[in-house]
């Protein structure tokens, strides 16, 4: 199925008139999932983009994205991945569940953030805590990975990605691409090897305290989220110069109500949860279309429940959330057309236009 959009844009007169299409997606953990529902209903309708952006969950699933070109393919190998043995191992590691003595039901999470408060009691410094403690032993962090990006690499991939992290030593986000050489600093940087792509997408994955914060090029790389959940700003970054058309896809959850007896740990992890939803409540302004599926709470590690995420995100792109995105592309060619200096072009190509959106796809 041809969309209007595609029309255009595959237009050898109208095509320069024609942002470049970037999917920005956001993290939000096991809702992830999400963006796959959106992508596959856009996808079609006969929407593909030039650019895929990501953090966190939104880097993971984009790259696969980008490496398949379809989300069939994607959730069938992802499918496969938790089917997998090392992926039944890691889960029941990690976020299976106890039953000490005393009756009480724990989980790894659980145990663990028990344990890190502890920690900090005794006197270790939070900002330490996050990059030394985490509760998925670098090793395992490693060979899960090494699963999912079984022969992926930045040069399999079908459509352009980026992957934003945060470089804890230098307090900035660092967006990772595809690229010649070793690129370890400024903000756009590359990561040689086969396994460039899978570090990009561990290091913007690297979930404070949960993951461990992984070592690009001498300096420690944790969760893209932690500055930059919606990473529109560092799409803008990447194509600077460039006429680009901006749809967001952002998982979050909404606020919860909190308690009041918040643990040291459930404190500072709150703080920074408000903190990341203030930037991101910024950025969702630079987007030209926001879509945002989820409209209550889950548990960041509610995998088990993919595929209701999934069927999540399709329904939430109704027919008229996929027309609206069209029309708001369209305008935009055309006020591209109504800005030409050519008075001639503008009054052939903007009737050329006028003519082949209103055809029926």
């Amino acid at each position: 199925m041809q969309s209007r959009i595609e029309k255009v844009r595959s237009d050898h007169g109208l095509s320069r008139y024609s942002p470049k299409m970037v999917y920005v997606l956001s993290g939000g953990a096991a809702r992830g999932f999400c963006h796959l529902g959106m992508i596959d209903a856009l996808e079609k309708s006969g929407i593909r983009p030039d650019l895929v952006i990501g953090t966190s969950a939104g880097s993971l699933f984009g790259a696969l994205y980008s490496h398949f070109g379809n989300v069939g393919d994607v959730f069938r190998h992802v499918k496969n991945v938790m089917a997998s043995e090392e992926f039944t191992e890691f889960e029941k590691r990690y976020f299976g569940e106890t039953k000490p003595s005393d009756g009480h039901v724990q989980s790894r999470t659980e145990r663990f953030f028990s344990g890190l408060a502890g920690t900090l009691k005794h006197g270790m410094h939070f900002g330490k805590a996050m990059v030394t403690s985490a509760m998925v032993a670098e090793k395992d962090a490693f060979s899960i990975f090494n699963k999912i990006f079984e022969g992926i690499t930045f040069q399999t991939l079908k459509i352009p990605f980026a992957a934003v992290a945060v470089d804890l030593v230098e307090g900035v986000p660092a967006i990772f691409t595809a690229g010649e050489g070793s690129g370890n600093r400024g903000t756009v940087r590359t990561i040689p090897g086969p396994d460039g792509l899978m570090r990009a997408v561990m290091a913007s994955s690297a979930i404070p305290l949960i993951f461990p914060a992984l070592e690009i090029g001498g300096h420690a790389h944790a969760d893209g989220s932690v500055m930059s959940n919606l990473p529109v700003r560092e799409a803008r970054t990447l194509l600077a110069g460039q006429e680009v058309f901006f749809v967001g896809f952002d998982v979050s959850a909404p606020v919860q109500l909190s308690e009041d007896a918040l643990s040291t740990v459930e404190l500072v992890l709150r703080l920074l949860d408000l903190s990341t939803r203030s930037k991101q409540s910024a950025d969702r302004e630079l987007v030209d279309v926001l879509l945002q599926p989820v409209d209550r709470s889950y548990h960041w590690s509610s995998f088990a429940q993919y595929e209701e995420f999934l069927d999540l995100g399709r329904r939430y792109m109704t027919r008229e959330r996929v027309t609206d995105l069209e029309n708001r592309y369209l305008e935009r060619c055309a006020a591209n057309v109504r800005e030409d200096t050519s008075a001639s072009r503008r009054f052939f190509t903007g009737g050329r236009l006028k003519r082949l959106v209103a055809k029926k796809p």
